[in-house]
């Protein structure tokens, strides 16, 4: 609709300036047709067709939603808007939208990010939002910290479940004690899914105490972290102290694993 309103401005203003120029070239009287009643209006309805449209859509953008439900968003797409709030940018936002209990689905939001922020908000990261109880496809950054903690830990959990991860590897990886282990030996046992590979692994685990002890534990990763689970390399785990073979590894995931974990875009 914005569109449609600057093009229609243009063209009464294109109406305006260029009907006299073309009476001035074929020898027509300019003063009459400056003189009608509409002429002057129509220059005025140009231009606040150009620039009202603009200016309103540059306001509404900055509403925000500032109270709501607790939401994690997986940034899909980022880009600045070239709207600068007290030499704040403004950025678009594509995010993939996930509230306890209920399916991911897409939406966007605008918000100025201060410089010192900005690079936060890249293609795979993970930031807290508020969505809006009665439209859900209203969604706002929670700059206040609404989303505790707790309640985002809460969120991630839902979804690796959701991906097949146990709830007890969920506790493990809440309430057990976090060390360092060396991977003494990793055998591939071939492909979950187009996304993961099961791996046998044998990990020297450092306790608090110095002592270094040994369990074998067969584990599912994705693909994409591979790298990080070779032999002789050193990964941070989590493990129960009166079963270290029960325990979680900590490693690093990319955009597109967060993206699998989260959903596709409905």
């Amino acid at each position: 609709m914005r569109k449609i309103l600057i093009t229609i401005g243009i063209l009464c203003l294109v109406t305006v300036w260029g009907l006299p120029m073309y009476l001035n070239l074929t020898g027509g009287d300019v003063l009459e047709v400056i003189d009608q009643r509409w002429y002057h209006p129509l220059i005025y309805i140009g231009m606040a067709l150009i620039f009202v449209p603009t200016i309103l859509s540059t306001v509404f953008s900055l509403k925000t939603v500032k109270s709501g439900k607790s939401a994690i968003g997986l940034i899909e797409s980022v880009q600045q808007t070239g709207t600068y709030i007290n030499e704040q940018p403004q950025i678009l936002c594509k995010v993939i939208v996930t509230c306890q209990g209920e399916d991911s689905y897409p939406a966007e939001l605008r918000a100025v990010v201060p410089l010192t922020s900005l690079a936060q908000f890249q293609p795979g990261a993970l930031i807290p939002l508020l969505v809006s109880s009665k439209d859900p496809s209203k969604v706002g950054i929670d700059w206040k910290g609404q989303v505790s903690q707790a309640e985002a830990q809460q969120l991630l959990n839902e979804q690796m479940i959701k991906q097949g991860v146990s709830p007890e590897m969920m506790n493990i990886a809440t309430q057990g004690q976090q060390a360092y282990a060396k991977i003494i030996d990793v055998v591939p046992l071939g492909e979950i899914d187009a996304h993961k590979i099961s791996l046998q692994l044998t990990l020297g685990i450092t306790e608090p105490s110095g002592e270094v002890i040994t369990v074998d534990v067969q584990k599912e990763i994705f693909k994409s972290s591979l790298s990080q689970v070779q032999q002789g390399q050193i990964i941070r785990v989590v493990y129960l102290p009166e079963d270290p073979s029960k325990l979680v590894l900590s490693l690093q995931s990319d955009s597109a694993d967060l993206q699998h974990v989260f959903g596709a875009s409905r």
